[in-house]
């Protein structure tokens, strides 16, 4: 709480975060401020909610300005303050912590030495910067966490906190929380400049479905209960059963990976085999085109060869048609059956003389 001097004047804006967390206060509520600062808060309190306060502030200097508008102002570090000695039996309707336990080493361990000094229906009050806001996240995505005077990362800020993460502060330290209340702020009106590189559409989209990313600051309203220690077992127990469920998932989904790199890599065999087949195809294909080819060249040639003789016997009968003709004139002529008596009387002549 040693920045409480960099925030002195209350924020009177409609709906902002200092209205809201003064109108969680009951009218005439006995309140215990922690980080009163100068007690710009404390003032507001007592005029519109006619509030007694008790401030916690650990500078001096503040405290003294705080003191012109508070019942009492304790001083000192919150976290080490004895509160037995300092409070006593006394009891507090409300308990405010306003910007206040993203400052503390160990805020768990104060909200659990504080409950005893809460009223039976007494609210605890506070305002928590969201750590998840979206230009936070975008700014981690660009490879940047730097510390700021003033904001989300205030330089003095020793704890971050989420909405899962409050629920588990307030759980563990014996509190439920009953309302919620979101201070909203874009993106780009953050003090915390969007990174240069713009990332993937599908980063962008994913981070823009959660209803947290324009949250600023959560205001809530808590109460002390014995039960919140269970509700947290079971929230913690059902987280992990939620990351079982997650892990199996994975596994399953993991070993539905490897199966479908086998089947892709098995795929990619029969296609190359595929590829093979079809090639071997196209050459058989190929082959029978040339045969048919051949064939048809080969049946070609015969069709010529066998025309060719046709034509050739042709000629040969017309030639011995021919000869037989003039051979038919020749016999039929004096001179050829003269000369065919001369040899047939020679041949039986030489018969006769024995020289046949």
């Amino acid at each position: 709480m040693s920045t409480a001097c960099k925030y002195t004047e209350f924020v009177d804006a409609p709906g902002s975060t200092h209205n809201r967390v003064v109108e969680l206060v009951p009218h005439g509520a006995r309140v215990l401020e922690f980080g009163c600062a100068t007690g710009y808060m404390t003032e507001v309190l007592k005029t519109r909610r006619g509030a007694k306060v008790t401030g916690v502030e650990i500078s001096r200097d503040a405290a003294k300005q705080a003191e012109q508008h508070a019942d009492r102002v304790i001083v000192g570090d919150a976290e080490t303050l004895d509160y037995d000695e300092l409070l006593g039996s006394e009891h507090f309707d409300a308990i405010l912590f306003a910007d206040v336990l993203e400052h503390l080493r160990d805020p768990t361990a104060l909200l659990t030495r504080l409950r005893r000094f809460l009223a039976d229906d007494g609210v605890l009050v506070a305002s928590i910067p969201n750590v998840a806001h979206g230009s936070v996240r975008l700014a981690l995505l660009g490879g940047e966490f730097r510390y700021r005077e003033l904001g989300l990362l205030d330089e003095t800020h020793l704890r971050f906190f989420t909405r899962e993460s409050i629920e588990d502060l307030f759980e563990a330290a014996g509190y439920l929380v009953r309302r919620w209340f979101r201070q909203r702020l874009d993106l780009e009106q953050s003090e915390i400049s969007p990174p240069v590189v713009q990332p993937p559409d599908g980063i962008r989209a994913w981070l823009e479905a959660d209803p947290d990313l324009t949250t600023y600051q959560f205001v809530v309203e808590a109460f002390a209960s014995e039960a919140a220690g269970h509700v947290l077992a079971a929230r913690e127990a059902s987280a992990e059963h939620v990351r079982r469920q997650i892990d199996d998932l994975k596994r399953t989904a993991d070993e539905q990976s490897d199966h479908i790199a086998a089947l892709r890599e098995r795929a990619q065999l029969l296609a190359e085999r595929e590829q093979e087949l079809q090639r071997f195809l196209r050459e058989a294909h190929d082959q029978l085109l040339r045969r048919d080819e051949e064939v048809r060249q080969l049946a070609d040639n015969e069709i010529r060869a066998r025309d060719e003789l046709t034509e050739r016997l042709a000629v040969a009968e017309r030639e011995v048609a021919e000869a037989n003709r003039v051979i038919q004139m020749m016999q039929s002529t004096r001179i050829w059956r003269i000369g065919s008596s001369y040899w047939r009387a020679r041949s039986s002549t030489r018969r006769l003389l024995g020289r046949g």
